[in-house]
């Protein structure tokens, strides 16, 4: 075998190896798309069986608005903005909540035209034992991992969260915002 064959036998088999990962990387990446809804699923399913009674009347929008409410009050408008919907879709779901009584409307000390949303003592228990269920939930899941694949887990996170905000960048990037701008 000549030099020239030798080294065109290696580069054959670096594209062999190269094909092959690609394909075990598909594959995981499928995987990952298995598993990701079953275990979404499976964690909302659990949470749900033990906050059935506070959240027999809830549903799963109205839960996303009062978790947007957490801790602060909005305008309608940044509310729709967050939830990325239209304001008329954000105020249908507001008005049900207004007459369960999780939510409270209220004037805007700096300017009285416009309205705030906060969530009512109600809401706010029922967001803070969804929050503390929720957290006991995933601390028992997670207790099925070591310490070190739990850091690996995170770190993890930690790297997809960092390129999904490039990815939004790029993307404001793209449709000519800023990101002071998508974050008004």
């Amino acid at each position: 075998m000549t030099i020239s064959q030798s080294t065109m036998s290696e580069a054959a088999k670096g594209a062999t190896s190269e094909t092959s990962e690609l394909r075990t990387r598909d594959a995981l990446v499928d995987r990952f798309f298995e598993l990701q809804p079953q275990m979404q699923r499976r964690f909302k399913a659990s949470l749900h069986r033990e906050l059935r009674e506070e959240l027999h009347s809830v549903t799963v929008h109205q839960l996303g608005v009062l978790m947007q409410l957490r801790g602060h009050s909005v305008t309608m408008r940044e509310l729709a903005k967050e939830l990325d919907v239209g304001e008329s879709a954000a105020t249908a779901v507001v008005e049900r909540l207004v007459r369960q009584e999780l939510v409270v409307r209220h004037d805007d000390p700096s300017d009285r035209r416009l309205v705030r949303l906060s969530l009512s003592d109600a809401g706010e228990s029922l967001v803070t034992k969804l929050h503390d269920s929720a957290c006991r939930k995933t601390a028992s899941l997670l207790a099925a991992l070591s310490d070190e694949q739990l850091a690996q887990l995170v770190a993890i996170m930690e790297t997809l969260g960092a390129a999904s905000g490039t990815d939004e960048t790029a993307e404001r990037a793209a449709h000519g915002t800023s990101e002071e701008e998508g974050a008004e």
